[in-house]
């Protein structure tokens, strides 16, 4: 499937058309009747100085909205809707979001006419910039948290659209599959918490992002934004956003540096957590594709993972291997018991086994994901990026609590290692269970004699180096996490480590560097609060 270039062809699935002729009173298009018009409405307006009385220049003459400038040099954007319920959408957008710096200020707003008057924000995004599509992104997520710092006088007005209440009614008409929506609520209520409004829905564009004179980028037409739909929407877009302004982002990485954007924010979204969410969200909504944000890297997988008879001439080898390799097929049978046991407890799906002239098979369910070691590639290239090393902490943290639950269940794993670490997107999984230890496990027909040279423990060691080859050599939960440690070193630096690999060029000096509004619609580069000066 062709990937989307736009962000519309990204909601391929989720966006319903409105019937012909739902638009009962359009506006002129006609620029000479699109100025008239821009003219009346400002006459509403408590314009401040500068602004009163124009003059005005059409930008856009549409039926369903007319958007000009206004003043010399230009001061404000006004905007006209043909639609009340746009004009209510976006006006609510902003008394929801309108204090984030992340967006344009509102100087106005006047139902009788329909229109808003808005800070005219004056340049363009040069993206071309390294720094252009972090900083679209933290716009985004910084746009996501706005209304965690609603103004108090407003804060009850929009109870009814916080997340306690909307779990407690019936998920929209409109979802196609409404099933899944509790599921998307719930997800977004462990990163956002259950006092959040859930905005979302923003109109990106790479024309619709803008920067202030000191480099805050800023977004701009938000009639679109909506608190009843979460911000999983504007994740979705962002791909073909970010392609149709000539980055080409991989999925992971694109939410790497949402999560990390969001998470300056307060919204602590998990990897997993936030790829549940989407997935969730696609099925709730009818959404085509995910445009590569759930879709896993290309996995590198054991021969167990793929069930294949050798070919001819390599059937001999598997054979003399078999015979000369005395713990072959006992592993193996070990190995089985131990897949068979992790199912009973609902640890695993299950196997299937035999044997054949060739000797004894094992063929396991295939896990989506790169190891651990590809995980850390970026490392071992000494070029990781900021988002890869996120990634690299993220697949560590959730690592090490996986072996802990697992040590918690009874397992030893015994064969610790990077290339035994699966990141699904369900989370890490382990593979290679032919050394594993349990109380309900039957022991290996072979002594236990430790894993991965590189990575055993100092005392495992000892003891290895100690005693002969027929003495089993105890592991314990504190030996594998130490081997888990080495394995997240192994593989990364001694070339670096991921929180001290290469960091990233610095911007180049044409491009202003983008610093990340925060939720409370402060400036971290400045301190200040947002203003209502047109001064450029």
């Amino acid at each position: 499937m062709r990937r989307p270039a736009t962000a519309a062809e990204a909601l391929r699935g989720l966006i319903r058309v409105r019937p012909h002729g739902w638009l009962t009173d359009p506006l002129p298009t006609d620029p000479a009747a699109a100025a008239d018009l821009l003219y009346k409405a400002l006459a509403h307006h408590d314009t401040p100085e500068g602004v009163s009385g124009g003059p005005v220049r059409v930008l856009a003459a549409q039926a369903t909205a007319v958007v000009g400038t206004v003043g010399d040099p230009v001061r404000a954007v006004l905007k006209v809707h043909a639609d009340p319920a746009a004009h209510n959408a976006e006006a609510l957008a902003y008394a929801l979001a309108g204090h984030s710096p992340a967006l344009p200020l509102l100087l106005g707003a006047d139902d009788a006419s329909r229109s808003l008057l808005i800070e005219h924000v004056p340049h363009p995004v040069d993206w071309t910039c390294p720094t252009a599509p972090p900083g679209l992104i933290g716009a985004v997520a910084a746009v996501h948290a706005a209304p965690a710092s609603v103004p108090t006088e407003l804060s009850g007005v929009f109870d009814a659209f916080r997340l306690d209440r909307l779990t407690a009614v019936p998920p929209p008409a409109w979802l196609p599959e409404p099933a899944a929506w509790p599921d998307v609520l719930a997800l977004a209520r462990d990163a956002h918490g259950g006092d959040a409004i859930l905005l979302g829905h923003l109109d990106l564009k790479p024309e619709h992002a803008r920067r202030r004179g000191d480099g805050g980028l800023v977004l701009v037409d938000i009639e679109t934004l909506r608190p009843d739909i979460t911000g999983l929407v504007d994740l979705v877009t962002l791909p073909a956003v970010l392609r149709q302004a000539g980055h080409e982002l991989p999925g992971r990485e694109v939410l790497a540096l949402y999560r990390a954007a969001a998470a300056r924010h307060g919204i602590t979204w998990t990897r997993t957590g936030l790829l549940a969410a989407l997935v969730a969200f696609m099925r709730a909504t009818g959404l085509d594709t995910l445009d590569g944000l759930a879709d896993p890297p290309p996995s590198r997988r054991t021969r167990k993972d793929t069930p294949m008879e050798p070919t001819a001439p390599a059937a001999a080898l598997v054979s003399a291997a078999l015979t000369a390799l005395p713990g072959a097929r006992g592993d193996l049978a070990h190995e089985t018991a131990a897949y068979a046991l992790l199912r009973d407890q609902g640890r695993h799906p299950g196997t299937l086994h035999g044997s054949s002239d060739l000797g004894a098979w094992l063929a396991l369910p295939r896990l989506d994901g790169p190891s651990l070691w590809e995980v850390f590639a970026p490392a071992r290239d000494g070029h990781a990026t900021e988002a890869q090393r996120a990634l690299m902490r993220d697949a560590a943290r959730a690592s090490f609590a996986a072996l802990a639950e697992l040590h918690a269940a009874g397992w030893i794993h015994g064969d610790m290692q990077a290339e035994n670490v699966i990141i699904t997107g369900a989370g890490p999984r382990f593979i290679d269970y032919d050394r594993a230890h349990h109380p309900d496990l039957e022991p290996a027909a072979a002594p236990y004699r430790g894993g991965l040279i590189h990575v055993i423990a100092p005392e495992i060691a000892a003891q290895l180096l100690a005693t002969s080859d027929d003495t089993h050599a105890p592991l314990t939960p504190a030996a594998e996490v130490y081997a888990l440690g080495a394995s997240l070193y192994w593989p990364g630096p001694a070339y670096g480590s991921p929180t001290t690999a290469a960091t990233p060029p610095e911007p180049t000096p044409s491009c202003t560097p983008t610093s990340p509004p925060t939720a409370d619609g402060t400036s971290p580069r400045t301190g200040h609060g947002p203003t209502r000066s047109l001064s450029p």
